[in-house]
């Protein structure tokens, strides 16, 4: 009799309490409720659909279901190489997860998260965005999967492959959420999207396209902007030709481009990008991300127009937002590249491989002395930490010198307040950092601020305990912000000091460190240097042409 009411006990741990069933559009939908019994969470629930009819093109509507939807499965991702060349994912994996506290009373605020990744892998599910502490605030998450890589970005020009496909389901995934968050507690009208790396440049993008306009009313945004080296497709037919060289055709033809690639299946075209350790991520030389649309009658564009012309022209959705980086951005995207050490810069870095083209020159010679003015600036000796002087190159123009130029053209043509931030924290849950071996210096790589935010399903992270008041601070921080609009409305013992908007050309920060303290969010004289590079030589064309 023991050993039967011990395994009863096991079992009734294994067999997790449905949550409450809801109607949603499509039909019933039911989930589970959180082991603590606090969040009632309804996973993998359809937002969209996404067939052979329209693989490269924008989303259909969800499909419709008898009976009660079983919204169970976390585990939902798009097509994504996760460990070597082996890829994982489903192609109709355009769900949602969706967290809502068990008591409520009132609707509650949406605070809605857009994964990053490099616009080629991640996931909107709880495996690494488990969103209990931002719940337990009294605020409904959604996290989304949206299509990646080639399945996501091939832009063709052409009604079978307009472009920005992924940032298509991302506008069907909050047109969801106008419809039938009501359901789950929450408010409509009061929806803040956040999101960190490709998933601001998403957020950005999606404030400038006139599909989105009124579906999220805040936005958050961490490490990233559309400006960014590799946030746009410079020549997406240069771009799809070299993955179509692969199969066999390497000519210019948009529609034997399409029909080259549709004929693959997903695994055979991810298989086929491939990235050597110099061209990572950011620096690859298949790189299908976002796409200024060539207009094609019959399609609705996601993004029609340059995001530089966007902004100056105060064509874009005018809302509050939360803007900033992390000090040491590049830790992430050195570390996976080069390691945590460099002995001698002219034999271990080839400095073309440092620079994107997005910066375009009339001459070789131009060039030339225009990379060794950047070069001298960050490099002056070899006596120096090669390595974080490498580091401090990539923050800046990877992550920080973007950021600097969008805020700079949002704080000229808005008049919504922005508030901006950089977390230096160097704590027991700075993970990009440890994985990194950057583990001994000071201050915070790219990705770095996330987990002090969200509490990831994949792994046990008991040095968390450790860092409960840091958490505890960001999460409030963010959560006011849904709520308020201000992520300081009363100073408190967490949250001393007030957090107040900026609207100088050089911003005052709030420094997110140990204690909170406020400062200047840029290093002028290197936004300087980039202003003077930019201004002359950034690439003038993009898209159609």
């Amino acid at each position: 009799m023991k050993w039967l009411v011990l395994l009863s006990l096991v079992v009734a741990n294994l067999v997790r309490t449905p949550s409450p069933i809801v109607r949603v559009g499509s039909g019933l939908v039911s989930g589970l409720v959180s082991d603590d019994g606090k969040i009632h969470q309804y996973l993998g629930v359809p937002y969209a659909t996404v067939d052979k009819s329209n693989r490269f093109q924008a989303p259909l509507p969800p499909p419709k279901w008898e009976g009660i939807l079983e919204a169970i499965d976390e585990n939902v991702r798009c097509p994504q190489k996760m460990i070597g060349p082996i890829i994982f994912g489903e192609e109709n994996c355009l769900k949602l997860n969706i967290h809502t506290p068990v008591t409520k009373e009132n609707l509650l605020p949406v605070m809605v998260y857009i994964h990053g990744g490099g616009f080629i892998e991640g996931t909107g599910s709880s495996f690494l965005y488990g969103p209990d502490f931002i719940v337990e605030q009294d605020v409904v998450f959604v996290g989304i999967n949206y299509r990646l890589n080639v399945e996501g970005f091939l832009c063709l020009g052409i009604k079978e492959a307009p472009g920005n496909a992924g940032l298509k389901d991302q506008i069907a995934a909050l047109k969801w959420v106008q419809r039938n968050i009501v359901a789950f507690g929450g408010d409509p009208n009061n929806v803040t999207l956040f999101g960190e790396s490709a998933g601001v440049v998403s957020i950005s993008y999606l404030i400038m396209s006139p599909e989105a306009k009124g579906l999220f009313h805040r936005a958050i945004l961490q490490s990233g902007a559309t400006l960014a080296p590799w946030a746009i497709q410079h020549d997406p037919i240069k771009t799809a030709r070299k993955l179509s060289r692969k199969f066999g055709y390497g000519g210019k033809d948009p529609y034997k481009i399409y029909k080259t690639l549709s004929k693959q299946s997903v695994n055979d075209l991810l298989e086929e990008i491939k990235y050597t350790k110099v061209k990572n991520l950011i620096t690859s030389d298949i790189l299908f991300v976002p796409c200024v649309e060539k207009i094609i009658p019959g399609v609705t564009p996601a993004v029609p127009e340059y995001p530089v012309n966007a902004i100056k022209s105060g064509n874009y959705f005018k809302i509050p937002m939360i803007i900033g980086n992390t000090d040491l951005e590049g830790i992430y995207f050195v570390g996976s590249t080069y390691g945590n050490s460099l002995k001698n810069m002219e034999e271990q870095v080839n400095p073309f491989d440092l620079f994107f083209d997005d910066l375009q020159y009339p001459s070789k010679e131009i060039q030339n002395a225009t990379m060794s003015d950047i070069l001298q600036y960050y490099f002056p000796s070899n006596k120096s930490d090669l390595i974080m002087e490498l580091v401090d190159f990539f923050s800046d123009l990877h992550i920080k010198y973007p950021i600097a130029v969008e805020s700079s053209l949002y704080s000229k043509t808005t008049d919504q307040p922005i508030y901006y931030y950089v977390f230096k924290y160097g704590g027991f849950l700075n993970m990009a950092k440890f994985i990194s071996g950057f583990f001994i210096k000071e201050g915070a790589s790219h990705a770095d601020d996330l987990l002090y935010l969200f509490k990831p399903s994949s792994f046990p992270l008991p040095m968390r305990y450790f860092e409960m008041d840091m958490m505890k601070r960001m999460v409030s921080l963010w959560t006011n912000f849904a709520k308020h609009g201000d992520p300081t409305p009363k100073t408190t013992k967490l949250l001393p000091i007030r957090w107040k908007p900026s609207r100088s050309s050089n911003p005052t920060a709030l420094v997110i460190d140990k204690s909170l303290s406020s400062a200047p969010m840029w290093k002028e004289e290197t936004i300087a240097l980039w202003n003077k590079t930019y201004t002359k030589y950034r690439r003038k064309r993009y898209g159609f042409h």
